[in-house]
């Protein structure tokens, strides 16, 4: 048992020195010496005080403004033969906005025997676990509560150490911000999950594509080197090996000087026929060539020396403008080939005086047409037998090659022609990445 001013003591400080500081008289009662006079009790008059204090909840502040609680209505049941209100407000209740907040809860416990001795101990329920003991202080502070729904519950005991085990409780909602959901949460990991099963589906195709790139790229080189050894087996190998036999020929006829004259003469053409040929291999394999421009600037010049030597009159059409289109070695390759042909076509079996070679855009590609105004001939099955020569070439192999060439790069050879009105030959060329 603890005494203090509002028990009537003057002082709350006793006296020192020699005396004794207490003294109990015969009828039982104590003696005190204070500072501030002498003091008695007797114990036998004082009653114990059963009666827990009341709890009352008298204010919320929130960022130092005064929140009104709201109250939860509860409707009771009532049993047979009772009546009770319709509805009993209870637990009240405070909400507050999302983000971070400076919460205060001021309480009290009801007691006129000993106010100054009524303590207390509380808990946010859903924030701690275990009770907080606050001795005699009202209120507690919170600097940041999370958002969620939490219950605060508050307990005070008399001078005497009755506890009110009801206490009073205050229902307390702090509200998220719509990223601090439940259902955001949710929506983000499903986002998340997808997003990542995604990106790694997207990166593992990526790296497929890549790979497939790659195995395209080998096998684009590996076709190209297969046909630089071709040609240079076919051609630089045959155009060698003639100038060898005709370089011994001629030795063993240097006492018949028309002879080697003659041999003279078919090597210097062989070997002319060799250099164009290594040109044509160097500028196919030349990845500077791969644009449409150096395509054209190519052929008319091809053209125009292989038509001149030839004495036929030549016409180059394209347009002013041309786009930066990038052509693959193969298409390139393939496409001088078919219209290196046409052009020997015309030279050895159209009896031509002039050709037009007609350069043509195209959404997604370009037509290159090769026309001559010489004799022409039927191109059908059913009238091959004509005497013309034309007929030798469409039963030979030079329009089946053309027409060959053209599908390997995925285009197409058209040829039209009529006896007496010339031949059109027409390569359509697809053109996928035109820059």
């Amino acid at each position: 048992m603890t005494y203090g001013k509002f028990d009537g003591l003057p002082s709350v400080e006793c006296s020192g020195g020699c005396q004794p500081g207490c003294w109990r008289s015969r009828d039982g009662r104590l003696w005190f010496a204070t500072v501030k006079g002498i003091v008695s009790v007797q114990p036998r008059d004082i009653s114990f005080n059963p009666l827990p204090p009341p709890v009352v909840m008298e204010e919320v502040v929130v960022d130092g403004e005064v929140q009104q609680p709201k109250f939860r209505v509860q409707s009771p049941t009532a049993s047979a033969g009772s009546s009770f209100p319709s509805r009993v407000a209870r637990n009240p209740l405070v909400e507050v906005g999302p983000g971070r907040h400076n919460l205060e809860i001021h309480f009290t416990g009801l007691s006129f025997t000993a106010p100054d001795k009524v303590l207390f101990k509380y808990r946010l329920e859903g924030l701690q676990s275990e009770w907080v003991a606050a001795g005699n202080q009202r209120s507690v502070s919170y600097n940041f509560v999370p958002p969620g729904e939490y219950h605060f519950q508050v307990l005070a005991c008399n001078n005497d150490g009755v506890w009110n085990e009801a206490g009073a409780t205050l229902a307390l909602i702090v509200r998220p911000y719509f990223w601090q959901t439940w259902w955001f949460k949710v929506v983000g990991l499903v986002v998340l999950v997808g997003g990542s099963g995604g990106a790694i589906g997207h990166f593992e195709r990526r790296k497929a594509r890549r790979k497939l790139e790659r195995l395209h790229q080998q096998r684009a080189l590996e076709a190209e080197r297969t046909r630089i050894a071709k040609d240079i087996h076919d051609d630089l190998g045959a155009s060698l090996t003639r100038i060898t036999l005709l370089s011994e020929l001629a030795r063993s006829d240097l006492r018949d000087l028309a002879q080697t004259e003659t041999s003279l003469d078919r090597i210097a053409g062989t070997a002319r026929d060799l250099t164009r040929a290594m040109d044509e291999i160097v500028w196919a394999v030349n990845p500077k060539n791969d644009r449409l421009d150096r395509l054209v600037n190519y052929l008319g010049q091809f053209a125009q020396a292989f038509l001149g030597d030839a004495g036929l009159g030549y016409r180059l059409e394209v347009p002013p403008q041309l786009p930066h289109w990038l052509l693959g070695s193969q298409l390139r390759h393939n496409l001088f080939l078919a219209f290196k042909e046409a052009l020997h076509n015309v030279v050895k079996h159209a009896a031509a005086r002039e050709v037009r070679v007609e350069l043509a855009l195209e959404p997604g590609g370009f037509r290159l047409t090769v026309a001559d105004n010489g004799r022409g001939f039927v191109p059908s099955a059913t009238e091959a037998a004509a005497a013309t020569p034309w007929s030798r070439l469409e039963g030979g192999n030079g329009l089946t090659n053309m027409r060959t060439r053209l599908e390997e790069i995925g285009g197409k050879c058209d040829v039209r022609s009529e006896p007496g009105a010339g031949t059109s030959v027409t390569f359509a060329v697809p053109v996928k990445t035109p820059l």
